[in-house]
């Protein structure tokens, strides 16, 4: 069996795949096709089946295990398997090992560094939060393995761990850069916030999407959505801390509110504080970055460019620069 990361244009495969997407459509000829995206944990692959589509459409839903017979080839850009023949498997731990996808980095030594960056929270009210948060094994537990979204960025289990972490970090970075070029702008910046506000802008994405083998939607995070999930959470923690000051405490909410920017981005506030503004810019930097490395890493196009990214609108230029010596 081969993994999806293994398939190449041209060639027949038999293997098993989780159905991540599905969907019955119909051609411009008026012929019913079933769309499909497939996945494991390397990632995933779009496919069709265009004969008696109707037929297996009853033979299988989203989530199942499915053993295809395919052929693979090159759609606009991107690998695209025609399914000849399918069934549906059952999900043994065999297969849930093969359908998990999992970052590449040691997730405890991930939870390592973000409790370093708790301890030097220096406010003993917001490092009690934070510590409450953070500290909880249960949370831990279930933060180490979710993903930081369906997919786009991060859509791996310690997804979310991963990328939490990177955007603290470049939230350090940029604070220690105006601390030590534009102190004026530094001392209207709260060290302690921004950096809490980092680790727990994303911490709705626990209730918003399952934990695999195939990652989807929540009734939760359907109905509410992870900004939303993450301020209830937020909320109910700070209750749980005696005294927790009552600025700090809207100023936390407030990221979480606006960490994705503008409102047609899913912001229900745009950043009103710099210590917001830092945040949504580190968020979507580590966001984009991920996601652009893991579009053009399944990239099949000829030449410098990527096929045409619809999410951004453009071609992503893949080369490299000839510097010349000393390059």
């Amino acid at each position: 069996m081969k993994y999806i990361n293994e398939l190449k244009e041209g060639e027949r495969v038999e293997s098993v795949f989780a159905v991540s997407e599905k969907s019955l459509r119909i051609t411009r000829a008026g012929k019913a096709f079933l769309a499909l995206k497939l996945s494991d944990k390397t990632g995933s692959v779009d496919a069709v089946i265009w004969d008696n589509a109707e037929a297996h459409n009853q033979k299988f839903v989203k989530g199942d295990f499915l053993g295809i017979r395919g052929d693979v080839s090159n759609y606009q850009g991107t690998l695209q398997l025609t399914i000849q023949t399918l069934k549906k498997v059952e999900q043994t731990p065999e297969y849930i090992e093969r359908f998990v996808a999992t970052t590449d980095r040691d997730v405890d030594g991930l939870a390592g560094e973000v409790a370093e960056i708790v301890a030097g929270i220096k406010s003993p009210k917001v490092r009690e939060l934070i510590n409450n948060i953070f500290g909880d094994p249960g949370f831990m537990a279930a933060f180490k393995a979710a993903p930081a979204a369906k997919g786009i960025h991060h859509a791996f289990s310690g997804g979310l761990i991963q990328h939490t972490l990177k955007v603290a970090r470049l939230c350090e970075i940029i604070y220690k850069e105006y601390s030590e070029t534009d102190p004026k702008i530094a001392a209207m910046i709260n060290r302690d916030i921004l950096i809490a506000g980092a680790l727990l802008h994303d911490i709705g994405k626990m209730e918003e999407l399952t934990p695999g083998p195939t990652f989807d939607f929540t009734k939760k995070g359907r109905l509410l959505g992870h900004v939303s999930l993450g301020l209830l959470t937020l909320k109910a923690r700070m209750d749980e801390v005696e005294g927790f000051p009552e600025d700090a405490a809207e100023l936390l909410m407030h990221m979480v509110l606006s960490h994705h920017g503008e409102l047609e981005y899913g912001a229900p506030k745009r950043p009103k504080c710099l210590e917001a503004f830092i945040l949504h810019y580190a968020d979507n930097l580590d966001a984009k970055l991920q996601g652009l490395m893991e579009f053009a890493g399944k990239d099949l196009t000829e030449g410098d460019f990527t096929a045409y990214n619809k999410l951004y609108e453009r071609y992503f230029y893949k080369g490299r620069p000839e510097m010349g010596e000393g390059e």
